[in-house]
């Protein structure tokens, strides 16, 4: 397999702007969604597109919190510029700020020297030489130690991966929003009867890990477009709590998935006398240019007749 090509579709992005990024301290997180925007801007020759929170969301595979989060800062420091705001129908649109030089973010190269300082000097420390020992103790070292470029380097606490703890605080955050959206499924279902064992049922599904309410509340949308063009009786339709406990909002990606309004098609029967079956046989035979030597009708026209 050749792997991508250049014809498959590509992103122009000016070499100043890469270097301008490069050197700026952007973390992680805001290089993922500067790409997608460029993605979708630059990608598609056009200044600004929309963005919805859902959209980025799927195309960073991040947390709703963090997308909203780091795009705020984004749009705070002028890296990324809102050309129209959200309304009730339609998304934000954002696009990239070329003009780097109205950017906030601070250069990577800013204040090094104090930085480094900082963290070599072995005098002006912060820490009481009780708490260095205790530091020492425990493992964690208040000065960076002279190691070979050859050798990997461990990195020290202030640098390590955020704790497990706030990314717990981080997903029971996202759980919270996910909840928070019962009432738009509820709205959407066609029968409203036990809104309290439907809750449940919604709470314990956004406890789920793969469970996009996003997804549930569209093909529960669905569901009740495919209900209301049936005429389905309401004492029909499960209650909305059975029908988040079986989990039934995925047969509904589309509006009646089993084809029930479409017309059924009629087979051809032999309704009707002897004369109108002949005669639909002889026209049968004239539309397709041959006819059957043993056909019901005689060579006059005339079909022949039982006594």
């Amino acid at each position: 397999m050749d792997g991508p090509q250049l014809e498959d579709g590509y992103t122009r992005v000016a070499n100043e702007i890469l270097e301008q990024v490069a050197q700026r301290k952007f973390n992680a997180t805001q290089l993922r969604i500067i790409m997608i925007v460029w993605r979708y801007t630059y990608g598609y020759r056009r200044k600004d597109h929309d963005f919805a929170l859902t959209f980025l969301q799927q195309l960073t595979c991040l947390s709703a919190s963090t997308v909203k989060r780091e795009v705020g800062l984004l749009i705070k420091s002028k890296v990324i510029l809102v050309t129209q705001k959200e309304t009730s129908v339609m998304p934000r649109r954002l696009s990239f700020n070329k003009h780097y030089e109205q950017w906030t973010i601070q250069k990577s190269g800013d204040e090094m020297d104090c930085e480094k300082d900082l963290f070599t000097s072995a005098e002006g420390s912060d820490l009481t030489p009780q708490e260095s020992l205790n530091n020492e103790i425990r493992g964690i070292r208040s000065s960076t130690p002279e190691v070979s470029d050859l050798t990997p380097q461990v990195e020290v606490s202030r640098y390590q991966i955020r704790p497990p703890l706030k990314e717990i605080k981080i997903l029971k955050k996202s759980i919270k929003e996910n909840i928070a959206m019962f009432d738009d499924f509820y709205s959407n279902y066609p029968r409203k009867i036990s809104k309290e064992a439907a809750k449940k049922a919604w709470e314990k599904l956004c406890k789920i890990e793969d469970f996009d309410s996003d997804t549930a509340i569209h093909n529960t949308a669905n569901f009740a477009e495919t209900c209301k063009l049936l005429q389905t009786d309401k004492k029909y339709i499960p209650h909305p709590s059975t029908f988040l406990n079986q989990k039934r909002y995925k047969d509904y990606p589309v509006v009646d998935p089993e084809g029930m309004l479409k017309p059924a098609v009629t087979e051809n029967q032999n309704t009707g006398d002897v004369i109108d079956r002949a005669m639909q046989r002889e026209l049968m035979n004239i539309g397709s240019g041959r006819r059957d030597s043993n056909s019901e009708i005689s060579p006059l026209g005339i079909p022949e007749l039982c006594d």
